[in-house]
């Protein structure tokens, strides 16, 4: 409607405005604000432009309009990205009006003041004030640009002032070399650590043919390549190494490739690593040592020590030749090992008797996937175990999947408690059994814990028959060490329990069931004589006769101790002929009387019968299973020694004795 009505007034400007109002703004209120201006209804348009939050637009109104300050004003509070824009065509507004001083402090305010305010004073003509504005602003681009436009009209003492003030060294460096001032450049460049003022002084050195002090300020600007430059071209080779080792990479190797022709291979080699080049230096140490160089050994070995697994295998090879041949054993197998050469590596540390530590171990650990890994896992255990590293071999070893000899190397070490815990975790039957013969080498009967792992062990293996000999060990043990025949009968009774068992049909099982039974029977005869013995001593002497009589009876009890039980009866029925009488059957079958007659007892029946001791000795000794004994000392019962040990690894509650056996199941 509003511009139909602007066409029929024939207002074409407005008409104009409207449309490309239109085109540009999207709110209907900027539309309408855009008619009001063309119809001089300003305050309005200010309304329109606010109530359709266009600050921007407001502002432009506020700057063609004349309102610089409200412009100013509203852009700060407002319309912060057009701020420095009001500022900077403010200040040219008071340019053309002639206010200088707000100018410039709008120029600032805009950011511009570096060009626009110079421009303004300059086409003024008012020098003065600009430098005394330049010189009380401190601007350091506004101070060198001064001193610049002072150097060209060859003030160069008020310049220098200028350029010291702005800080710019390299400009001080340069007027000093203009007045030949080369001692005052050189302190400017030290004091200041400019590169760029050093630079400027070593090209003047240089130009000047004062190479010395040239390479001296190239080096201080960080240019290597002219230092290195000069110092090859004037045969300063003292300085060049310090120089390549500094610059990069392509111009170390040039000047390494520089000592190689000269045969100065001990710098060339140390350059060429630094470089990069470890194969070429690598290929001069392999020279040098050729021709009997020595001084090249220890880059050599620097050189290995920085070596990766991503170098090749051919340089690695070569490496740990080198080093064999100068008999650095240990340098050569860290290259075997980065070279992936597990088994050399192994094999140089066997030949050698090199130390495989657990970490060196784990390097020479080839990954999962490895096809070899097994391989190398099992030359490594034996190497360790050669060594003496137990466990360290037993650790290879089951990663190899070899556990039998995983243990056996246990075994081997003494370590009870590792031996249990692997044991018990690994659940293979003959790891069970190994583990249970080795337990039988240690104190079992006055331990518990060990007891139980060893009946444990032999159960889970189904070793019925070893169960079976460790029952009847046990047995033996009661019998020998503490004469109770009570906890000895259950222990052969759980021996032929568990010998029945046993399916394996073994040759002499039914022979060694039988023997077991009859050895069962006559210790509980011999269990039932001694609890009738103050009861009904009479049957006790009938039982103790009966079993002296039986065939064999020494594989079961110690005859010695049915002997004693009728000697005590005897005697305490002061029937002294009697008792002296089965004392001299005791020495007749070779029983030492000492261990189950006490010696009064013996000297006080030899006294009642008026005969001597001395008398009925045959010769004294004894029979085998007769009393067990040559001496008062018992006989041990042995078992198998495997040389192997170790501590339990779980604490097993301890059991009283008469659970010993009859319990442990």
């Amino acid at each position: 409607v509003a511009e139909v009505c602007l066409g029929n007034m024939g207002h074409a400007r407005g008409a104009a405005a409207l449309r490309r109002a239109k085109r540009r703004e999207p709110e209907l209120e900027a539309c309408v604000a855009a008619v009001a201006v063309q119809l001089g209804l300003l305050d309005d348009a200010c309304r329109l432009y606010r109530e359709a939050g266009r600050w921007d637009l407001l502002v432009a109104l506020y700057q063609d309009a004349g309102l610089w300050e409200r412009a100013a004003e509203t852009a700060a509070r407002q319309d912060r990205v057009h701020l420095k824009t009001v500022h900077h065509r403010y200040a040219q507004h008071l340019e053309e009006t002639g206010d200088g001083a707000g100018a410039i402090q709008h120029y600032e305010a805009a950011g511009t003041h570096q060009t626009e305010v110079p421009r303004m004073l300059f086409e003024r003509r008012r020098v003065d004030d600009l430098e005394h504005y330049i010189t009380q602003g401190k601007d350091p681009k506004l101070l060198k640009w001064w001193a610049g436009y002072l150097e060209s009209k060859g003030a160069l003492d008020k310049a220098r002032r200028f350029y010291a003030g702005a800080e710019d060294h390299l400009a001080l460096v340069r007027l000093a070399c203009y007045n030949q001032d080369f001692e005052e450049a050189r302190r400017l460049v030290e004091k200041s650590g400019s590169r760029a003022a050093a630079y400027h002084l070593a090209r003047q050195h240089e130009a000047r043919g004062e190479v010395q002090e040239a390479v001296g300020q190239y080096a201080a600007s960080g240019r290597y390549n002219h230092a290195i430059r000069l110092a090859k071209a004037y045969g300063m080779d003292l300085e060049l190494v310090g120089f390549a080792l500094k610059s990069d990479p392509a111009q170390t190797v040039d000047v390494a490739r520089y000592f190689e022709l000269k045969g100065e291979y001990e710098k060339a080699v140390e350059l060429y690593q630094k470089g990069g080049d470890a194969p070429k230096a690598l290929d001069l140490c392999f020279k040098a040592g050729a021709e009997g160089r020595k001084g090249v050994f220890d880059a050599l070995r620097q050189i290995a020590e920085g070596l990766g697994e991503e170098t090749s295998p051919q340089v690695l090879a070569r490496c740990a030749e080198f080093f064999l041949e100068h008999q650095q054993f240990e340098k050569a197998v860290a290259l075997y090992r980065k070279g992936r050469r597990y088994l050399q590596a192994v094999e140089l540390c066997v030949q050698h008797k090199l130390k495989i530590t657990e970490e060196m171990a784990e390097e020479l650990t080839p990954d999962k996937d490895d096809p070899g890994r097994k391989e190398v896992l099992c030359a490594l255990a034996r190497a360790c175990k050669r060594q003496g590293g137990h466990h360290l071999a037993c650790k290879k070893y089951t990663q190899a999947g070899e556990r039998l000899k995983a243990l056996k190397c246990l075994l081997k070490s003494g370590d009870t408690k590792s031996i249990t815990y692997y044991a018990n975790v690994s659940r293979n039957r003959e790891i069970y059994i190994l583990a249970a013969n080795y337990l039988q080498s240690l104190d079992w009967h006055n331990q518990a814990a060990t007891m139980k792992n060893i009946i444990q062990f032999y159960t889970k293996a189904k070793a019925y028959e070893q169960l079976s000999s460790f029952y009847d060990a046990c047995a033996q043990v009661e019998i020998d060490e503490y004469r109770d025949y009570e906890k000895a009968a259950g222990a052969l009774a759980e021996a032929a329990k568990h010998l029945a068992k046993d399916k394996s049909g073994g040759p002499g099982r039914e022979e060694r069931l039988a023997a077991l039974r009859q050895r069962i029977r006559l210790v509980e005869q011999f269990v039932k004589a001694r609890r009738l013995a103050k009861t009904q001593p009479l049957e006790m002497v009938e039982l103790c006769t009966e079993l002296l009589a039986e065939p064999g009876v020494e594989a079961a009890v110690r005859v010695g101790d049915a002997f004693a039980m009728l000697v005590e009866h005897r005697h305490g029925q002061r029937d002294f002929r009697a008792a002296h009488e089965l004392l001299r059957q005791m020495k007749q079958r070779r029983i030492v009387l000492n261990p189950y007659v006490e010696k009064d007892m013996v000297a006080e029946i030899y006294a009642a019968v008026g005969a001597s001791e001395r008398d009925d000795d045959g010769g004294g000794g004894e029979g085998k299973g007769g009393d067990g004994s040559g001496s008062e000392d018992e006989v041990e019962d042995e078992i198998d020694d495997d040389d192997v040990g170790e501590e339990l690894d779980e604490s097993l509650g301890e059991e009283s004795d008469e659970e010993k056996y009859s319990g442990a199941k």
